[in-house]
């Protein structure tokens, strides 16, 4: 007898469904209580070893209340604190323990700028005055604060002259404003 294919399905869905439910039985069938119930035997329980808690809350309390008090340090610097020398009551006047190296204010010689300041102009977005500095054939345009020449610090960009200062020694000096020669027409 030939079988036909309506029938072959029918077979196949059957036999499908007798191993599905053998696997439903291997996995959930053995179980003894619910899903989610927990089995509880009173012979293997064994109570936690709890401690006393108080001085552990105690000890973190005594932490938590703590103030800060800074002691100088930088955490950032990897090296010691320096030193602090005890105060003292000041001597009698003698001669110095240390000669004085400071260079006296007449001996400081007031800085001097070795280019020409032959114009000036106004920047229209932010209003920044800049110099106009002319060393041989090559233009400089500074602006006030810049440092020129690796120690000279342009102070300030008036009208007829520009101010600036050596930065080594905080002197001061000025130059007017200079016609350059241009071209003739």
């Amino acid at each position: 007898m030939a079988l036909t294919k309506q029938r072959k399905e029918l077979l196949l869905l059957a036999a499908l469904l007798v191993l599905a439910a053998a696997v439903w039985y291997a996995y959930f069938g053995r179980m003894k209580g619910a899903p989610g119930e927990v089995a509880f035997r009173a012979d293997s329980y064994t109570p936690i070893n709890a401690q006393d808690f108080s001085i552990i809350f105690k000890q973190r309390g005594d932490a938590q209340r703590t103030e800060y008090k800074p002691s100088g340090r930088n955490p950032f610097v990897a090296s010691a604190l320096p030193v602090v020398a005890p105060v003292t009551a000041p001597k009698a006047p003698g001669k110095p323990r240390w000669p004085d190296y400071r260079v006296p204010q007449e001996a400081i010689v007031p800085p001097q700028l070795p280019w020409k300041f032959f114009g000036y102009g106004n920047l229209p977005s932010s209003g920044a005055r800049e110099a106009f500095l002319l060393d041989n054939e090559d233009v400089h345009i500074v602006g006030e604060g810049e440092v020129v020449l690796n120690h000279i610090r342009i102070v300030h960009i008036g009208n007829e002259k520009i101010e600036y200062e050596d930065t080594n020694t905080g002197a001061r000096n000025s130059n007017q404003l200079e016609a350059v020669p241009g071209p003739s027409a």
